[in-house]
C-alpha cells in the first residue's frame, strides 16, 4: 500500500512536470525570444553602428562637410566633398583612428563649396546588374554612387569573373563616369567562367 502511494505520487509529479515543459514553450511571447542571428547579420549590425559613429565624428570635427560613409566588413569608404585638402586628410585620420575600422578608402574630393551629389537611379541600376549574376551573392555587396562614380564594396561575394561582367555592364548605364571596385577577396570568393569550370 505504501509503495502504491509513493508510485502514485511519483507518476503524478512526472506527468505534471512533463505537461509544464511541453506547454511552456507555446506560451512564451514572441517579443521575449531572440531570432536566430547569423555572422552575416551580426556583421551588418556592426557595420551600421560603425558607419553611424564615424558619420557623427566627421560631422562634429569637420563642420560643413558633405561626406558619405559606407562600411562593409569593417572597411570604410569615404566619398563626397570637403572644403580643403587638410579636411580630406583629417577625415581619413578620424576613420583610421577608430579601433573598429580595418581599412579606409578615401575617395573624397576637394571643393571650396562642398556638395554631395548621389544618384539613386544609377545605384539601383547597378544593383540590378549585380543581381542578374547567378553566382554572385549581391546581398554581400554595397553599392553607392556619388558624382556619377559607382563604388562597389563587399567580400565573399562569389564568382569574381561574374563580378567583372557585372562591372562591365555597369559602365553601360547612362551617366556612369567610372566604377571603383573595392571588393575584398575573401575565402568564399572564386574565379570561374560562366559554366562553373
Amino acid at each position: 500500500m505504501k509503495i502504491a502511494r509513493i508510485l502514485f505520487v511519483l507518476i503524478s509529479a512526472g506527468i505534471a512536470l512533463s505537461a509544464c515543459s511541453t506547454t511552456a514553450t507555446t506560451h512564451v511571447a514572441s517579443n521575449l525570444t531572440s531570432p536566430f542571428l547569423t555572422d552575416q547579420d551580426n556583421q551588418r549590425s556592426d557595420d551600421t553602428a560603425l558607419e553611424n559613429r564615424l558619420k557623427d565624428d566627421l560631422d562634429r570635427q569637420i563642420p560643413g562637410n558633405k561626406i558619405k560613409v559606407v562600411v562593409t566588413n569593417d572597411d570604410v569608404l569615404l566619398v563626397g566633398q570637403v572644403a580643403t585638402a587638410a579636411a580630406k586628410t583629417q577625415a581619413a585620420n578620424i576613420c583610421e583612428n577608430s579601433p573598429s575600422a580595418r581599412e579606409v578608402f578615401n575617395y573624397l574630393t576637394v571643393n571650396p563649396y562642398p556638395a554631395l551629389n548621389t544618384n539613386s537611379s544609377i545605384t539601383s541600376d547597378a544593383k540590378n546588374r549585380l543581381d542578374k549574376q547567378n553566382d554572385l551573392n549581391s546581398d554581400l555587396i554595397k553599392v553607392v554612387t556619388v558624382d556619377d562614380v559607382v563604388y562597389i564594396m563587399g567580400s565573399n561575394v562569389g564568382n569574381l569573373n561574374s563580378l567583372k561582367k557585372a562591372i562591365n555592364g555597369i559602365y553601360s548605364i547612362d551617366n556612369v563616369q567610372k566604377v571603383v571596385n573595392l571588393e575584398q577577396v575573401g575565402p568564399r570568393d572564386y574565379a570561374a567562367d560562366s559554366y562553373g569550370q
